[in-house]
């Protein structure tokens, strides 16, 4: 970049000299910013230039300097690193430089300055989705988010929703539930892996927004099959629904839970329409927007986690006191983060949300 700096009539009996000391660096920024507005060079950067052309420069290009050329990161450079990337994207920086003949700091200023990348570890998922999957999973939230804004939260409390779960004698704690304040020189804890107890429980919960309508813990050794999901709605949920959700039953509910195969079984729908209970339909391979899944079973496992059970009446009496630590508005908050689930999932292309 050259400065030029032209006399007017009235400087024309001055020096080049008197010239660069009248004309001042603000000055000369002022202009600037009068004629070309603000998208325009700093007043850091005038003055650099000012203090040159003060000390007898008026030359402004760059000079020449040690190192490599900005040509690195140029055009051609880029393309090479989007052909090296193109079969293959968890190619480390050592094997794009050895492909291009660029150096590791090039590709990784291509990389990040020019094209934006960075190395993004991969997510656990429960199933790789296939777009008809996707499309379901979009068709179901833009359903449900149609009904929530015809009818707000009376929607939502007409929903009861249930799943099954396994209970272990011994679950242990989460890394995080293990962390200790330690002295920053202090070596982290160390925790050995432990796997979960060998005796288990299975308990079958539903829930609406108002809290747990029913937990059955399911005897051990029993099959859980569609004909005894089918008596457990038939001889525990409709009893325990007349006795705590009375108005659900007159008025009528929707009843949610996913598609495993024994909740599709023909002998389930075919109660589900004897007791005009409304099925709220779940698109398959989607934990992530079942309630029971993301909110309710974490929250309970997490006050069993790290205590030992020596029998199956010790699960059953910690399961139930662990349900009672959850207060209304754990039950409220699975809705609301349900709901927030739904408009990611709808707005995401069916994705897997978090």
């Amino acid at each position: 970049m050259a400065i030029i700096i032209e006399s007017s009539p009235a400087h024309q009996n001055f020096s080049r000299y008197d010239i660069r000391v009248i004309i001042k660096a603000s000055c000369i920024h002022k202009d600037l910013v009068t004629v070309l507005g603000e998208n325009v060079l700093s007043i850091q950067t005038v003055r650099k230039y000012v203090k040159a052309v003060s000390e007898g420069r008026d030359d402004m290009e760059d000079e020449p300097r040690p190192g490599r050329p900005v040509t690195a990161c140029g055009d051609a450079n880029i393309s090479k690193v989007l052909v090296s990337l193109s079969d293959d994207r968890q190619k480390s920086c050592e094997e794009i430089s050895t492909e291009t003949s660029m150096s590791r700091t090039s590709v990784f200023r291509v990389l990040t300055n020019k094209l934006n990348n960075n190395k993004k570890f991969s997510k656990w998922v429960p199933h790789l989705l296939t777009d008809e999957q996707k499309e379901s999973r979009v068709n179901f939230s833009r359903n449900f988010l149609r009904r929530f804004q015809t009818e707000q939260n009376d929607f939502l409390g007409q929903i009861i929703t249930g799943d099954e779960t396994w209970l272990y004698s011994w679950d242990p704690e989460t890394k995080r539930q293990s962390a200790e304040w330690r002295y920053f020189d202090e070596p982290r804890p160390e925790k050995v892996r432990c796997k979960q107890g060998a005796l288990k429980v299975m308990h079958i919960i539903f829930f609406d927004m108002n809290g747990v309508i029913l937990r059955w813990p399911v005897p051990i050794g029993t099959t859980i099959n569609a004909q005894y999901y089918k008596k457990v709605l038939q001889d525990k949920l409709r009893p325990a629904i007349r006795k705590k959700r009375p108005r659900l039953l007159e008025s009528g509910f929707l009843f949610h839970h996913d598609n495993a195969p024994v909740h599709t079984a023909r002998a389930v729908p075919d109660v589900l329409a004897g007791y005009k209970w409304e099925l709220l339909e779940h698109p398959r391979c989607s934990p992530d927007l079942a309630p029971c899944d993301f909110h309710l079973f974490p929250k309970m496992k997490e006050h069993l986690r790290g205590q030992r059970f020596e029998t199956e009446e010790d699960i059953i009496r910690a399961t139930k006191v662990a349900m009672k630590n959850l207060d209304k508005c754990s039950y409220v908050n699975a809705f609301k983060d349900w709901l927030q689930r739904i408009e990611k999932c709808a707005n995401n292309g069916g994705c897997y949300v978090e």
